[in-house]
């Protein structure tokens, strides 16, 4: 079970609505119920795995704050709108700056991926060497982390 600290409460589906429209993104349903029931915080707990072996830690999932914060869903995806392809969705971060981002292609819909930040493309268009997939969906990869 999911331990969500530094969460800041629960936000109605309008709320989300809202921003998903102000995007013109439509959340996958899982990430959804994730921002009604926590909208953002630390989870515990927060290794990450490929393969069986430890890949990386957790740092924050982004939260719907409406403010400027270094852990604002909007504010990342607009920070990062030419760094990470326009067919994914920033969540969360590592502590070392990488990025966890959700699929929005159709036929990948809701699988999470991990941004490498030290393989992305900053001389260019942005690319999907640096992408790992972890997980077919965002519940599959809460279920997955595990205590390091």
């Amino acid at each position: 079970m999911i331990q969500v600290n530094d969460s800041y409460g629960k936000l109605s589906r309008s709320d989300i609505k809202a921003l998903e429209s102000d995007l013109s993104i439509d959340f996958p349903p899982e990430y959804v119920e994730f921002l009604q029931e926590y909208n953002g915080g630390r989870p515990f707990p927060d290794g990450v795995k490929v393969n069986g072996d430890h890949f990386d830690f957790i740092g924050h999932l982004y939260a719907i704050r409406k403010e400027l914060a270094h852990d604002d869903l909007a504010r990342n995806i607009e920070e990062y709108k030419d760094m990470i392809l326009g067919h994914y969705l920033p969540f969360g971060e590592s502590p070392g700056g990488d990025v966890y981002c959700l699929s929005l292609k159709p036929e990948e819909f809701g699988f999470v991926y991990h941004w490498d930040h030290e393989e992305a493309n900053y001389e260019g268009e942005p690319w999907e060497y640096n992408m790992t997939q972890l997980a077919t969906s965002f519940n599959q990869f809460l279920a997955e982390l595990y205590e390091c």
